[in-house]
């Protein structure tokens, strides 16, 4: 099993009628109101910085889990200021992995080849200044990729992507004569993103858990090995009745054998090895 938390910035005009992200749930000023941005979004967003983060990095604590903290290049900034300290010197602690979406949570169907280019740099900058050492894996923004992105992802040295979505096993890709681990961010209904818009529980999400779990292990147990993947937004995972779910969840699957925890790029690193 992999854990990912997307933990993000967005873009200037978040919550406003001119933005294309997603903010499932609140009334979006139209484009003529004196006042245009979405209050109750932007303030949505900051709880994951101001209480998720720490209940999640709680709960991996609790269940000795490394996870992949997939930051925005912005992000790694913010946490590289002096009133972070303490944010930033507990997530060191724990020894999670880095891994990266652009520098910003802007969808990469907007950028050109050079503007996601530029995007990618300037946030390795970012993770090198913040944490000393470059991010491990990439996802775009929203896993909205373009037809360039793998090579820019290899060209500016990622070693795993989790853009497509295509597969329940990681599989090797070449671009140019560098080699890149897809690991498929999450299957499609198994995200805590889906009991966000109220259509589901987390305890109806924790069945869906359940189930892919038990399919996989079944699986496993023929033979025939996979991964599982759960992604936790701060803002949306660390609500305490969400990581209530979260931790029943990991106890349910503490209860079988044969289980690999790992960050991504120790599943990248152990495909590259089998030179699959």
């Amino acid at each position: 099993m992999t854990f990912i938390v997307p933990w993000e910035v967005w873009p200037e005009n978040f919550a406003t009628s001119k933005s294309g992200q997603r903010t499932a749930g609140h009334h979006i000023p139209p484009p003529d109101a004196p006042f245009n941005k979405s209050m109750s979004a932007i303030t949505e967003r900051e709880y994951g910085d101001r209480v998720g983060i720490w209940r999640l990095l709680d709960t991996f604590e609790k269940y000795d889990i490394k996870a992949s903290l997939l930051l925005n290049g912005v992000k790694a900034e913010e946490l590289g200021r002096a009133e972070n300290a303490d944010l930033l010197a507990e997530v060191k602690s724990q020894g999670h992995e880095y891994s990266s979406e652009g520098y910003v949570h802007e969808y990469s169907y907007m950028y050109t080849r050079e503007q996601e280019d530029e995007s990618m740099k300037k946030t390795i900058k970012a993770f090198e200044d913040t944490f000393g050492e470059r991010p491990t894996g990439y996802l775009s923004p929203g896993h909205c990729f373009t037809d360039n992105t793998l090579d820019l992802v290899a060209e500016n040295g990622y070693t795993w992507w989790a853009d497509p979505l295509n597969d329940d096993q990681p599989y090797i890709l070449e671009s140019g004569n560098k080699k890149v681990v897809v690991i498929p961010y999450n299957i499609s209904g198994c995200n805590d993103y889906s009991t966000y818009k109220g259509d589901r529980t987390p305890r109806d999400l924790m069945g869906i858990w359940k189930d892919q779990f038990d399919q996989l292990y079944e699986e496993g147990e023929q033979g025939y090995p996979k991964f599982f993947s759960l992604n936790f937004h701060p803002f949306v995972s660390g609500v305490p009745y969400r990581t209530r779910v979260i931790r029943e969840f990991l106890d349910y699957v503490r209860g079988h054998d044969k289980v690999w925890y790992a960050p991504r790029i120790e599943i990248a690193n152990w495909f590259l090895k089998q030179g699959y």
